[in-house]
C-alpha cells in the first residue's frame, strides 16, 4: 500500500499525465454523448409510425378498413409493411454502423434487390465514411494511446538520469515498484473509460445492463493488455523514445496492420463473390423472366385452380408472377454475399486475440447487434416472412379481390431473432492474450533489478 500511495502521489504530481488523462476523457465523454443520443435517436425513428415493424401496422389499416374490394389496395398494403433489424442494448457503441448497415428492408410482392423504388436515400459515400466515429472505435483507438503516454520509459527515464541505481540499492525487490506504477496507471486509465462508456449507455435508451455489463468486463480487459505490453516494454535495455517508438510501432500493427491481415487470409480463405458477376447475372434473369411473362402469368393460374382467372389482368397482375419468380433467382445470388460477410466476421473473431483494437469493434458489433452471423440470421428471417407474406397476399391481388377483415388475424408474423448479445468469446480470447502477457511479465520481473 505504500508503495501505491508513493506511486499515485508521484503520478498526480506530475502536471503531464493530468493533462494526458484529462484530454483523453474530454474525448472520450463528447464521444460518448453523440454515440449515446444517436442511439436514442436511431431508437426513436424505429418507434414511428411509417417504420413499424410486423403487422401491426397493417392489422390497425384492416381495422378500419374491414373489407378492401380492390386488389390494388390489396397490393398497397402488402407494400406498406416494413421490417428493420432489432438493436440490442450496445447500440451506442456501433451506432453508426448500424445506420449504413441498411437494417429496414420492405416487405413487397416485387424483388427488394432490382426495384428501384425500394433504395435508400442517396448520399456521399466517402463523407459518410469519413464521418464521426463510433465510440467503440474511439476507444479502440485512443485508449492505447493513454496507456503508451503514461507508462512508456518509466524504467528506462530513471536509469539514463542514473536513479534506478539507486532504487535497485535500497529496495529487495524493484520489480514491486514497476508494478505498483503499473496499477496506479491501470486504474488511472480505466476510470475515464468506465465513466464515458456508462455515460453512452446512460444516454442510450434502449440500452441494458447486460451490455453495459460485458462492455465493462471488456473494457478492464482491454485495459490490462496494454498495461502488460507496456510493462514488458519496460524491461527492454532501450533508450525511453526507442520504448515510445516500440510501443506506437505495436499499436499501429495490431490496430491497423493485423486487421488487415486477417481480411485478407479470410478473403483468401472464402472469396468474396464478384459484385460485377452477380449484376450481370441479375441482368440475364430479369431478361429470361421478362420474356416468359405471359408464360409464368398462365403457369401461375394453372398451379392456383382455386383463383379464377382474369380474363384483362392489369400490368400489375401480368408481370407479378415474373416479379416472385425473379426473385426466387435472383436471393441466392445475392444471400451469397450474407453468407461470406458471416464467415469472414467468424474466422477474424477466432484470431481476434492478435488484435486488442479488432476485438473491441468485434465485441461492439456484438453487443449492438449488427454483427454479420447476426445480420444473415435476419436476412433469412425476412426471406421466410416476405414468402408467407406473399402466400396471404398475391391470391387476392391476382384475383383482383379484396382481403375480408376475417383474415386479418392470419396475417402471418416475421420470426423474432435471439436477443442475446453473443460477446463472450472476444471476452476470452482476449482475456487469454492478457493472461499471457502478465504471466510473460511477472517471469522476466527480476530483469527489473538489474542497474
Amino acid at each position: 500500500m505504500s508503495l501505491l500511495q508513493a506511486e499515485w502521489l508521484r503520478f498526480i504530481r506530475n502536471p503531464v499525465n493530468l493533462w494526458v488523462i484529462a484530454a483523453f476523457f474530454a474525448l472520450l465523454a463528447a464521444s460518448a454523448i453523440w454515440s449515446g443520443l444517436a442511439a436514442s435517436e436511431f431508437r426513436a425513428k424505429a418507434l414511428q409510425p411509417q417504420h413499424q415493424t410486423g403487422n401491426s401496422q397493417v392489422r390497425a389499416e384492416m381495422h378500419d378498413a374491414p373489407a378492401i374490394g380492390k386488389a390494388g389496395d390489396t397490393a398497397k398494403l402488402a407494400d406498406s409493411t416494413i421490417v428493420r433489424l432489432p438493436a440490442l442494448g450496445g447500440l451506442a457503441l456501433s451506432v453508426r454502423q448500424m445506420d449504413l448497415l441498411g437494417s429496414e428492408l420492405r416487405i413487397s410482392t416485387r424483388s427488394r434487390y432490382t426495384d428501384g423504388r425500394n433504395s435508400d436515400q442517396l448520399f456521399n459515400p466517402l463523407l459518410r465514411e469519413l464521418g464521426l466515429l463510433d465510440f467503440a472505435s474511439i476507444l479502440a483507438l485512443l485508449l492505447p494511446l493513454t496507456v503508451i503516454a503514461l507508462t512508456y520509459g518509466l524504467v528506462q527515464e530513471d536509469r539514463e538520469r542514473g536513479v534506478w541505481r539507486l532504487v535497485c540499492a535500497q529496495m529487495p525487490r524493484p520489480w514491486q515498484l514497476v508494478f505498483a506504477a503499473l496499477a496506479v496507471r491501470l486504474a488511472v486509465v480505466l476510470m475515464p473509460a468506465v465513466a464515458a462508456s456508462l455515460l453512452a449507455f446512460m444516454l442510450d435508451s434502449g440500452s441494458t445492463l447486460y451490455a453495459t455489463t460485458h462492455w465493462l468486463i471488456f473494457v478492464g480487459v482491454f485495459t490490462g493488455v496494454w498495461i502488460a505490453m507496456s510493462g514488458l516494454f519496460l524491461l527492454l535495455p532501450v533508450s525511453s523514445g526507442a520504448a515510445a517508438v516500440g510501443l506506437l510501432g505495436v499499436w499501429l500493427v495490431t490496430t491497423f496492420a493485423v486487421p488487415a491481415g486477417l481480411s485478407w487470409a479470410a478473403d483468401g480463405m472464402q472469396p468474396m463473390p464478384s459484385r460485377l458477376e452477380a449484376i450481370v447475372d441479375i441482368r440475364r434473369v430479369q431478361a429470361q423472366t421478362s420474356k416468359q411473362q405471359a408464360d409464368l402469368l398462365s403457369a401461375w393460374y394453372r398451379a392456383h385452380p382455386e383463383v379464377a382467372l382474369v380474363k384483362e389482368p392489369s400490368r400489375e397482375i401480368a408481370g407479378l408472377p415474373a416479379n416472385l419468380e425473379l426473385d426466387g433467382k435472383v436471393r441466392p445470388l445475392m444471400y451469397r454475399f450474407d453468407e461470406v460477410r458471416k464467415a469472414h466476421f467468424e474466422f477474424m473473431e477466432r484470431w481476434s486475440a492478435l488484435s486488442p483494437g479488432l476485438s473491441a469493434v468485434l465485441a461492439a458489433d456484438r453487443l449492438a447487434g449488427i454483427d454479420a452471423p447476426r445480420y444473415a440470421e435476419y436476412i433469412e428471417a425476412a426471406n421466410q416472412f416476405e414468402d408467407r407474406w406473399r402466400v396471404f397476399f398475391v391470391p387476392g391481388i391476382m384475383a383482383q379481390q379484396g382481403i375480408p377483415s376475417s383474415d386479418h388475424q392470419q396475417l402471418p408474423v416475421m420470426k423474432p431473432l435471439p436477443t442475446a448479445e453473443t460477446v463472450w468469446t472476444v471476452i476470452l480470447r482476449q482475456s487469454l492474450s492478457g493472461i499471457l502477457l502478465l504471466l510473460a511479465l511477472i517471469i522476466l520481473r527480476k530483469q527489473f533489478g538489474r542497474p
